[in-house]
């Protein structure tokens, strides 16, 4: 199979490539399988509501870019209410506690050295089938 990176994570790409999109495989953001994953999978909720409001409200499909911003986003405010401040130094000191937050693109655990707070966990393998995302089991 053909792998690609993440960047291609859109309908917008399986829709331009059509037919050639077959069967390329890519990691990606739980969001764009949020309907495929176990009821016990801790993203599970998180990822199908974005996407109903998200699709509700835009009127085009969710991408995980508008993910990115909204986690980003909550990891802020969150930040903001525990900081009791603006000042951007405490602010950036409460970003850097964030743990467990789960959101769009994985489970968010940031500290003073990681700003990005994923882990490989945070990907899922997909693979494109009939026009759409598919989850990969591991080891396939």
């Amino acid at each position: 199979p053909l792998y690609q990176s993440h960047g291609v994570a859109s309908k917008s790409f399986i829709e331009l490539a059509g037919a050639s999109a077959e069967g390329i495989r890519l990691p990606a953001a739980a969001l764009l399988v949020g309907d495929k994953l176990p009821d016990n999978d801790p993203q599970k909720k998180v990822v199908v509501d974005y996407k109903k409001t998200y699709e509700d409200t835009a009127k085009s499909p969710v991408s995980t870019f508008g993910g990115h911003a909204y986690d980003g986003l909550y990891i802020l405010v969150e930040a903001m209410k525990r900081a009791g401040s603006t000042d951007p130094k405490k602010i950036r000191d409460e970003i850097e506690k964030t743990k467990g937050f789960v959101g769009t693109g994985g489970i968010v655990n940031m500290t003073p050295t990681d700003h990005l707070g994923l882990d490989l966990s945070a990907f899922r393998m997909l693979e494109i089938k009939g026009g759409d995302w598919t989850l990969i089991k591991p080891g396939a």
